[in-house]
């Protein structure tokens, strides 16, 4: 097999890759979506009920407002790391991101199991 096809062999499982792992992260990022809001009201309850009162609708009016905030949150890292990825392609900077990315969506998933 020529080396050039080596070369192309390895950009496309690279690639294959990155684009697997960005699936994953937008994936992640839109059930944090959810996580997110939840863990809202999760402390906001908790909240509520330590120093005393809360409002149901007051809180679920703070939590529709806080869906824009995430959707639009959420579009901005989806295209914004497509962007990043597709510049940096191979690249250990690449790699380190998504490990970054993928942390810190796992840290926000244990919170919210851990509350």
């Amino acid at each position: 097999m020529p080396s050039s096809w080596n070369v192309k062999l390895r950009e496309a499982i690279v690639t294959g890759l990155a684009l697997a792992l960005w699936l994953i992260t937008v994936a992640l990022g839109l059930w944090e979506i959810y996580v997110l809001r939840q863990l809202y009201y999760l402390l906001y309850a908790r909240l509520a009920k330590q120093f005393g009162g809360g409002d149901y609708e007051a809180a679920d009016v703070v939590g529709y407002c806080l869906l824009p905030i995430l959707a639009f949150g959420f579009i901005a890292f989806a295209i914004g790391s497509a962007e990043w990825h597709r510049l940096n392609l191979g690249r250990p900077r690449s790699w380190k991101v998504f490990a970054l990315t993928i942390t810190f969506q796992l840290a926000i998933l244990l919170v919210y199991e851990v509350l």
